[in-house]
């Protein structure tokens, strides 16, 4: 609204000289309410962007946050009431957007933000440990029934003149041993941190659709935390519409029929 107010100041202000209630704009300023404006036009885009229910979201919240938080700090040359109002915007930021784990996650599964450059290096080793539970989750095979499982022998284990031939072999050459003997074990989070991949920045679905070979267990991850809104304004969008379809006139539709109506109403929306 104060955008629209912004752009059709004058013609406003001539309609109401014509009508003898130019009062009616005492105390407001061009200059003002631009740039007013122009600083609140990133929280109405972020507000849009999130707000989306075609395509994931989540993945933009702690993006948005970020952006948002930088734009909010202080300028040199601000006039009074823009550092107010900045520090009224940042106060609000922070009491109403709180990053989670699955926020990170989000934003971890888009290649191009995959080194989590906005967090610490503490928040960022808990979000890939995070991601590689939940790749063994998904890797984990079912739990077996009791009646299926063969009995095994235990092993037996090497007797103590082979396992001192053995040390001793190895300390014959101990001269030429890497300084290390430890491997660096390149799990599939650890490949999909160090890999490149060419992404247009769009469909975060497809990717993972055409990654599914390379990394199965965080195209799983992909599917799981990606479906999940950064909003509730989708969901509430649909009880409205389901309000508007339920009605003192028509309450005796099925569910079925409700579905298929809200359904309709959906793809009506989207292939516009």
């Amino acid at each position: 609204m104060m955008q629209s107010v912004s752009k059709q100041y004058r013609e406003i202000q001539q309609a109401l000289q014509e009508k003898d209630q130019l009062h009616r704009m005492d105390g407001i300023q061009l200059d003002v309410l631009n740039t007013v404006t122009e600083f609140l036009l990133p929280f109405k885009t972020a507000s849009e962007e999130m707000e989306g229910d075609t395509y994931p979201t989540i993945q933009l919240v702690a993006l948005w946050f970020f952006k948002l938080k930088k734009h909010c700090e202080p300028q040199y040359d601000d006039p009074e009431y823009m550092v107010y109002i900045r520090a009224q915007a940042t106060q609000l930021l922070n009491e109403k957007m709180s990053i989670s784990i699955t926020h990170k996650l989000g934003t971890f599964l888009c290649p191009r933000f995959k080194s989590l450059k906005m967090f610490g290096a503490e928040e960022r080793n808990a979000v890939y440990d995070q991601a590689r539970r939940l790749v063994r989750e998904f890797d984990s095979p079912p739990l077996t029934s009791p009646a299926s499982v063969r009995e095994t022998e235990p092993e037996t284990m090497p007797r103590v003149d082979e396992a001192e031939r053995v040390k001793r072999k190895r300390n014959k050459f101990s001269e030429w041993e890497d300084d290390s003997e430890e491997v660096v074990e390149r799990d599939e989070v650890q490949r999909y941190i160090e890999g490149q991949f060419s992404w247009d920045g769009e469909d975060i679905l497809n990717f993972w659709q055409s990654q599914s070979f390379a990394f199965p267990g965080l195209a799983k991850v992909s599917k799981m935390i990606l479906c999940i809104p950064a909003t509730s304004a989708s969901s509430e969008r649909t009880f409205s519409s389901a309000g508007r379809v339920l009605e003192s006139r028509r309450n005796r539709l099925n569910p079925g029929t409700v579905d298929a109506i809200l359904f309709l109403h959906s793809e009506h929306k989207s292939a516009k």
